[in-house]
């Protein structure tokens, strides 16, 4: 075991030099100077950032309220408890360790049975961010399927009609495709195969359709709305882009995030976005500066939202009375230590 954990962080240290050491004989290649990342700096006013800033905080509103309408409405789950977990997640996700982010939102979105509904368990509040996480990558692999036929089929000598059998062909035979897929790692791969059981757990913890259908809108509205930033940041330099191509630009940025490679994926987020951006017309220093403002705006959404939680602003929010979402073994221990 030491022995694998040893060869797991060489393999992780030489894939952070090799990408440190690509990028510098990138910028090398391309000759990107400082003064072009300055001027393109001074092209956000305070306008732009405050209006991003804004964006930002309403598309944190899309996820706490997709992982507040997936968990079930008998245990009685708060917005505030929902809001507690997403965000305390999110925050150790981007700022500690990407995979320490789940556990912390099971541990807070984990309850006791109370006079609001039922117990909520480790099995099943994990099962609800599996889903959550599901609905996520599926929703945006759809949009990005819609966008990549759109952008493809966007000539001139090609009529309406012939564009939607083109789109309605098109996702028949993917959805067949990523099934028989599955289905083969589901067949080989004994990982895989637990990893779908827990699934179907999860849809069982998500017993209403409705459930799926609200965080199906809520999650479109998270997309749009990164999308909408994305938009905005480009606008402030000049060069706006159609959602096809924000969709896509968004996707690729979520592939090259697959694989953790640095604390906040400082980098390679970076590098991940700038290039579709770059790819989309947009001058290099130009897309360097949006990815980082881009990342940046991320970061400090869900630091101002932690910060909201942690003061007592967060009494005067709507969807419930503030109560406390403290596990009921730590308000035990107080209560103990408090009587004696």
């Amino acid at each position: 075991m030491k022995r694998l954990w040893q060869q797991k962080l060489f393999v992780r240290l030489f894939v952070i030099f090799g990408i440190g050491f690509g990028l510098v004989f990138l910028f090398q290649q391309i000759n990107l100077q400082g003064s072009d990342l300055v001027d393109a700096l001074k092209r956000f006013n305070l306008r732009y950032l405050l209006l991003a800033l804004a964006i930002v905080s309403i598309q944190i509103l899309f996820q706490i309220t997709r992982l507040w309408v997936l968990c079930s409405q008998a245990a009685g789950v708060t917005w505030h408890q929902a809001a507690r977990a997403y965000v305390s997640g999110q925050f150790i996700g981007n700022f500690v360790l990407s995979q320490a982010g789940h556990a912390v939102k099971i541990a807070f979105l984990r309850k006791d049975q109370d006079d609001r509904g039922r117990k909520i368990d480790t099995a099943e509040a994990t099962a609800i961010i599996l889903v959550d996480k599901v609905l996520d990558v599926g929703i945006l692999v759809i949009l990005t399927l819609g966008s990549a036929l759109q952008v493809s089929v966007a000539l001139p000598q090609v009529q309406g009609w012939e564009k939607g059998i083109i789109v309605g062909l098109g996702f028949p035979f993917l959805g067949l495709a990523i099934l028989r897929f599955l289905r083969f790692l589901r067949q080989r791969s004994p990982r895989v195969h637990q990893w779908f059981q827990e699934f179907k757990a999860g849809l069982t913890a998500v017993r209403h359709p409705r459930q799926i259908r609200n965080a199906v809108v809520m999650d479109v509205g998270d997309w749009l709305t990164e999308a909408l930033l994305l938009q905005v940041l480009c606008v402030a330099q000049g060069y706006p882009l159609s959602l096809p191509q924000l969709i896509l630009c968004l996707f690729v940025l979520n592939i090259g995030l697959s694989v953790p490679t640095s604390m906040a994926n400082l980098g390679t987020y970076e590098a991940a976005l700038a290039f579709p951006l770059n790819g989309m017309g947009i001058p290099l220093a130009k897309s360097v500066v949006i990815a980082t403002l881009f990342h940046g705006l991320q970061m400090l959404g869900i630091a101002v939202w932690m910060l909201v939680h942690q003061s007592n602003v967060s009494h005067w929010w709507p969807f419930q009375k503030q109560t406390s979402v403290m596990p009921a073994s730590i308000q035990k221990e107080r209560s103990k230590v408090a009587s004696k």
